[in-house]
């Protein structure tokens, strides 16, 4: 039970991403909150894993092309569309779009690795697919009330990332500490983020009202429970109980963003979002159920 309680929590730090790009969205821009987020973790990181990255540097520069995809889409980019999405759609909507994630996993490891889908996995991915047009479209299935948002195309390039980053993570070596990697892959993907965090710090200017202890506090939550001890809990829990059992758990997150939203941001869940979000769910679960136990769900 105990590492079941881990990956819940794991899932619950998590969850609090829509929640705090939708908070902060209009105090800060989407790549100071990716920096800063990112940053964070990398000190805390670094200092127990750079002696492991050094002994592998070998290893890692033959698989220079995996780390790099890995630091692009993973860390620059999958959770900065988060923050773009925030302008334009509740963090209820951001959530159970979001959390279609492992289909593009599946759907990537069908296109890459030759993996075969069985026909119940089929009826899954429609039934997703319906679910996510009824939470896209606010469940008006009419071009007259068509009202469509950027930030649901934003969600949509997250999970479709998301799904690409834990693909490319089923091609890690195995030698490899899973820590080590993503130490490594955080340290690359916070670089990358510099060049956009200058040019919006440019046209934002930060000044000690935006960095207020609010601010800094929300920082340090996202850089050491989301970003770090989620991971680490994630991944105990995984090895400790298998891939399959603890994914499942994953899909709770729809469950707590909505509380979170509501409680914190006084969001309101929509009918469409109800049918539509179960739809989702039990899409992905009927894909999910008895899949290929290589494929995991990673989150970074």
């Amino acid at each position: 039970m105990v590492y079941y309680f881990l990956a819940i929590l794991a899932v619950f730090f998590w969850s609090f991403n829509a929640v705090v790009g939708r908070d902060l969205i209009y105090i800060l821009t989407p790549w100071q909150i990716a920096f800063f987020r990112w940053f964070i973790a990398f000190l805390l990181l670094i200092p127990s894993t750079w002696k492991d990255i050094w002994n592998h540097r070998r290893l890692l520069w033959q698989h220079r092309k995996l780390v790099f995809w890995q630091a692009l889409i993973g860390i620059t980019l999958s959770n900065t569309f988060v923050y773009i999405a925030s302008y334009s759609v509740t963090a209820i909507q951001m959530s159970l779009i979001s959390v279609t994630g492992p289909m593009f996993l599946i759907l990537f490891s069908v296109l890459f690795s030759g993996l075969k889908i069985s026909l119940r996995q089929k009826v899954g991915f429609l039934t997703t697919a319906v679910g996510l047009m009824a939470v896209v479209l606010k469940g008006h299935f009419s071009w007259e009330a068509f009202d469509f948002q950027w930030g649901d195309l934003w969600m949509l390039a997250m999970a479709g990332t998301f799904g690409f980053y834990s693909f490319l993570n089923t091609k890690k070596p195995k030698v490899l500490k899973q820590i080590t990697l993503l130490s490594l892959v955080i340290f690359l993907g916070m670089l990358m983020c510099i060049p956009p965090f200058i040019c919006e710090t440019i046209k934002s200017p930060l000044t000690l009202e935006h960095l207020n202890s609010k601010v800094i506090w929300i920082m340090i939550y996202m850089g050491v429970c989301n970003s770090v001890l989620a991971y680490l809990f994630w991944n105990l829990a995984i090895v400790k109980k298998g891939t399959v059992r603890v994914g499942m758990l994953y899909y709770l997150m729809p469950i707590f963003t909505t509380i979170e939203a509501c409680l914190i941001l006084g969001e309101h869940l929509v009918m469409a979002q109800v049918y539509g979000g179960l739809l989702i769910l039990g899409g992905i679960l009927l894909t999910n159920w008895k899949a290929n136990h290589n494929l995991r769900i990673e989150r970074p």
